[in-house]
């Protein structure tokens, strides 16, 4: 059986690759954060020092840009592949940026 050449380039989705999908988790871990928050306090909570929460909801946030960084790395996949996994990584992101700026 004669076998396919192998192009080094995997063929799956860039979501299922590690760079693909963790910033999309770490983004739908803050939604959730910020989901909690509003339902125990609602819309308008009184304003407290940040709290464990807080802080880590802030690391999941600003450590998922050297992550997209690496995912869009030149060089690394062809771009039609990964513009849809890096417009959701970044839709994501701001959403969840806006959303702690608007409740804050």
């Amino acid at each position: 059986m004669p076998s396919e050449p192998s192009s080094g380039l995997s063929h799956t989705s860039p979501l299922r690759h590690w760079d693909g999908a963790l910033p999309i988790v770490m983004s739908i871990v803050v939604l959730l954060m910020v989901a909690v928050e509003v339902w125990k306090h609602g819309l308008h909570a009184p304003h407290h020092d940040e709290g464990t929460a807080d802080h880590i909801a802030m690391l999941l946030m600003f450590g998922q840009v050297p992550i997209m960084f690496w995912f869009s790395a030149p060089g690394r996949r062809r771009i039609r592949e990964i513009l849809p996994t890096l417009a959701l990584q970044l839709s994501l992101w701001v959403t969840t940026f806006a959303l702690a700026v608007a409740l804050t």
